[in-house]
């Protein structure tokens, strides 16, 4: 440095230059010498620190030795030491008691019941924490070997040296692969069969066969792992690496997560093979570098396979939760999922619904009489009216059930009565709630029926087995207190209440009101979303099961406390029967579903093709809603055991064919059901075992499908309570030839005794009968209210005894039918009085029972028409009566079929047996 600035200064001592180059030779100067410095500080420092170690470690022996306590003895030591050691042993002893801490949490959690392990917060879960760093290092280890794997592969391929590649040296001793006696019978061929290649052919099929389609392959695939790897890590936040992805099939169809992952997956598959068979070839070439390559490329490969399949299996974890914007992004759909209604509503439904509405209940929910009731419908975001007639029940009814002694609202009781937090939402829930509501904007059926029947079940059995969910007010602010989200959860809140758990008559009426505000938004309003068939159908359901389970509560008044009887006086229109037969037929009305399903026979529509779905963008809620209603009146009508008005209500759809009711179990199996019993009782044997016996064939073919289904015990339920209908009806009208033999078979096993004890028609039989009928009739109910003024006895059950009775009254009269059917079917023609006499009774009461049984086998369908359900019909000319038997067409491919599957199983069985 004085040197250039010595020459600097001989050049021009006066110069500019010679300033600036000074200055920059002092400066760098004075770097060099807080360099120097620097360097021994630290020097310094270590030096220190590792003595604080040694004296660290000697502290910890000595503590040892005595069997004192370490941080006792640590914070003796302290006090003798400099302040610089003494923060320093400080510091190392937070650290260690911070990993103690770890440690300890992670043996404590790895050893606590399940029950106990899910009672913590997510946060706090060892595994949780510990999950992300785990696959990071396991994914870093996983990279580090494919590219050291790759890399020594092309050291192999393009070598610096063509005579010396690495891992090419064979030190093995190897006989010559020739044979000097020439026709010897030996052969010296390491691998015989193999093609020998040198090592510079064997590099070239390497290259050219195995690395270059694979890396093809891989530089293909390699954004979707990425890709994967990102959304995977960020979950449950939405990432920008789906819009790999984005396109209207992964963004409407299935979901860009769910896209993501099954291209993982194929990847994993194409990895896998080509590491079975390319990278197995590389053995058969016999060259010395052919063990190298070999195992580098199957560490690559089923590298890449490791990690293309965990992304896929992550990533299908969590495609559930996370949110697929895709198309959807740049649509503002807006907070709410309602909108108002640009059309004008057709006057004669309306009418017809309010007028309805007023006559049985007084001013309606569905009326809008009143100006200032939808500006009310958005300030609040729930609605609770529970009686039609306001205006008698306003000096009684405030806005939140104001009434003595009882709960303003329902979380104050479950703090007391349920002992659980209605305001604490688990994370999960949360993430539920979120992405649910996301769903339902966006239109993502597939989705939202995914979460609504796989992740609410999941969520209720780990963690509301017999607690109610969250109430909705502790989760609106998650959805942007939407109201009619809010109504939905609550909805299912309800059920999930009436499920798990016994709901008082304030729950009772609560729920009432959530359907009426529900309803109202439906009906009145356009709802601006698609919901699943499932939930439409579960909703009509629930709606239906409440009103019977609050018809027998009302009904049992023998126990009910002096409160109950209070709310039971004040709230009187709450699940009033009027009121859910008015709002199903008015869905049925509002939703056009019968001109729909008449066009639909026309060619004009596609309801059924399409499965109720609107794939125009528009909502498929009205529709549906009504078309299920038409179910639920049938279910309705046949509790007040008006089986005639039920039928009717079931006439625009066609039973014969496929429909929407098929595409829901449950709606399928009850539809059928209540369809079968009104026929059995209306006397229509045939029909109801001709829809007997078909769907019990169905479940029987199809039950497997449906094991991990919440709805699998109610579905048994319902089998076996056909099977009991079937047996009544066969007894009634033996008509077997109507059954197929795999249900036949089945329904002889479980009823074939009592069935040939109920042909005898005396006590034991009526008494099977009796039995049959409570097990598999439907809970009938009382739907009028109690009198009050008289005094309070239970009435549950009097609607069942009059169905019974009825019933029983029905088979009686039917009692000498079975001798006369017997006869007729010996002879083909048979005189009055020859048949009198082995009946052992005159003509006149013979006659009589003749026209009993022309009565009691015949019955009148819905058209008016006079149907017969007999087996065997007969015609009385002078006297003589003249049998007609229809003969039954024999169909044998049953009975081949059913043979060959016990002859393959025989087969089977004796394939397995080992001779000796």
């Amino acid at each position: 440095m004085s040197q250039i600035s010595i020459f600097l200064a001989q050049s021009g001592p006066t110069s500019k230059s010679f300033v600036a180059l000074s200055t920059i030779e002092f400066t760098i100067f004075v770097l060099g010498l807080s360099r120097t410095h620097e360097k021994k500080t630290k020097k310094k420092e270590k030096k220190d620190e590792s003595d604080s170690n040694h004296r660290l470690a000697r502290l910890q022996r000595t503590a040892e030795y005595y069997g004192e306590s370490f941080e006792t003895l640590l914070y003796e030591t302290t006090l003798t030491l400099p302040s610089g050691d003494s923060s320093f042993f400080t510091d190392q002893l937070k650290d260690r008691k911070y990993s103690m801490a770890i440690i300890g949490n992670a043996l404590r959690q790895a050893f606590m019941p399940k029950h106990e392990y899910e009672s913590p917060r997510e946060e706090d879960k060892i595994w949780t924490r510990l999950q992300k760093p785990i696959l990071i290092g396991s994914i870093g280890t996983i990279c580090i070997a494919i590219f050291v794997c790759t890399i020594i592969s092309l050291k192999i391929v393009f070598p610096e040296d063509a005579l010396k590649r690495p891992f090419c040296d064979d030190w093995r001793l190897q006989p010559l692969p020739l044979n000097a006696k020439g026709g010897g019978t030996g052969d010296s061929d390491l691998f015989p069969g193999a093609f020998y290649l040198t090592d510079q052919e064997t590099i070239d099929y390497y290259w050219m066969v195995v690395f270059i389609p694979s890396a093809v392959i891989f530089l293909a695939s390699v954004a979707y792992l990425v890709a994967g790897i990102t959304v995977a890590y960020s979950s449950p936040n939405r990432h920008g690496c789906l819009k790999v992805v984005e396109n209207n099939y992964c963004a409407s169809k299935r979901g860009g997560v769910r896209c993501l992952s099954i291209l993982n997956a194929v990847f994993a598959v194409i990895f896998g093979l080509l590491a079975l068979f390319l990278g197995s070839s590389l053995l058969t070439l016999g060259s010395n570098c052919s063990l190298p390559l070999f195992w580098c490329y199957e560490i690559a490969v089923w590298g890449l396979v490791v990690l293309y399949g965990g992304t896929a299996f992550f990533l299908k974890r969590r495609a559930a939760i996370i949110l697929d914007e895709g198309e959807f992004g740049s649509r503002t759909l807006g907070l709410e999922m309602s909108e108002a209604n640009p059309l004008e509503v057709n006057p004669d439904v309306e009418r017809c619904v309010n007028e309805g509405f007023k006559a049985w209940m007084g001013s309606s929910l569905l009326s809008s009489d009143e100006e200032d009731e939808t500006e009310s419908y958005h300030k609040a975001p729930l609605i609770t009216r529970t009686g039609s007639n306001r205006q008698r029940l306003a000096s009684t009814m405030a806005a939140n059930y104001d009434y003595d002694e009882a709960p303003a609202t329902y979380d104050d009781a479950n703090r007391q009565d349920l002992g659980y937090d209605p305001n604490f939402v688990p994370d999960s829930v949360k993430s539920f709630v979120v992405h649910l509501y996301r769903h339902i904007r966006e239109k993502n059926v597939y989705e939202i029926h995914q979460m609504y029947e796989i992740s609410f079940q999941t969520l209720s059995d780990r963690l509301f087995k017999d607690t109610p969910w969250p109430s909705v007010d502790a989760v609106a602010h998650y959805v942007d207190n939407d109201q009619v989200f809010c109504l939905l959860y609550r909805e299912m809140w309800f059920r999930h209440l009436y499920a798990r758990l016994s709901p008082t008559l304030k729950q009772r009426i609560d729920s009432w009101d959530n359907y009426c505000s529900l309803f109202q938004v439906v009906l009145h309003r356009v709802v601006n979303m698609q919901l699943p068939n499932q939930w439409l159908w579960d909703m009509v359901d629930e709606f239906v099961y409440q009103f019977q389970s609050f018809c027998q509560y009302r009904a049992k008044m023998k126990n009910k406390t002096e409160q109950e009887i209070a709310l039971l006086r004040q709230f009187d229109q709450a699940w009033n029967v009027y009121g859910v037969l008015n709002y199903l037929q008015a869905f049925v009305e509002k939703s056009n579903i019968i001109q729909i399903l008449e066009q639909e026979k026309e060619g004009l529509e596609q309801f059924t093709a399409t499965d109720g779905y609107d794939y125009n963008g528009g909502s498929n809620v009205l529709k549906v809603l009504g078309y299920f209603s038409m179910v639920g009146l049938l279910r309705v009508h046949c509790l007040l055991g008006d089986y005639q008005t039920g039928l009717k209500c079931l006439l625009p759809i066609d039973i014969s064919q496929q429909g929407v009711y098929t595409s829901v179990i449950g709606s399928h199996i009850t539809t059928i059901y209540h369809y079968g019993f009104a026929n059995l009782m209306m006397r229509r044997y045939v029909e109801a075992i001709r829809e007997f016996n078909k769907m019990l064939l169905y479940i029987y073919k199809t039950k497997q499908y449906h094991q991990k289904s919440p709805q699998y015990e109610q579905i048994l339920k319902k089998n076996e309570q056909m099977y009991a209908l079937l047996a009544i009806c066969l007894s009634l009208c033996p008509q077997t030839k109507l059954v197929e033999e795999t249900v036949n078979s089945q329904l002889r096993e479980k009823y074939g005794e009592k069935m040939a004890r109920m042909q005898r028609y005396d006590d034991e039989a009526f008494a099977i009968y009796d039995e049959l009928f409570s097990y598999a009739c439907p809970k009938f109910i009382t739907p009028s209210a109690p009198s009050f003024e008289e005094p309070l006895v239970n009435y549950n059950q009097d609607a069942y005894r009059l169905q019974l009775k009825l019933f029983l009254h029905e088979v009686k009269q039917q009692q000498l039918l079975s001798g006369v059917r017997t006869f007729l079917k010996v002879y083909s023609t048979i005189s009055l009085g020859k048949l009198a006499n082995y009946m052992e009774v005159d003509e006149p009461t013979l006659r009589t029972i003749l026209f009993s049984y022309k009565h009691k086998t015949h019955a009148v369908d819905s058209d008016g028409k006079i149907i017969s359900n007999a087996d065997v019909d007969f015609y009385i000319d002078d006297d003589m009566i003249h049998v007609v038997e229809s003969k039954p067409v024999k169909r044998f491919g049953d009975y081949f079929l059913r043979h060959i599957v016990k002859l393959e199983g025989v087969i089977n069985d004796m394939d397995r047996i080992r001779l000796e």
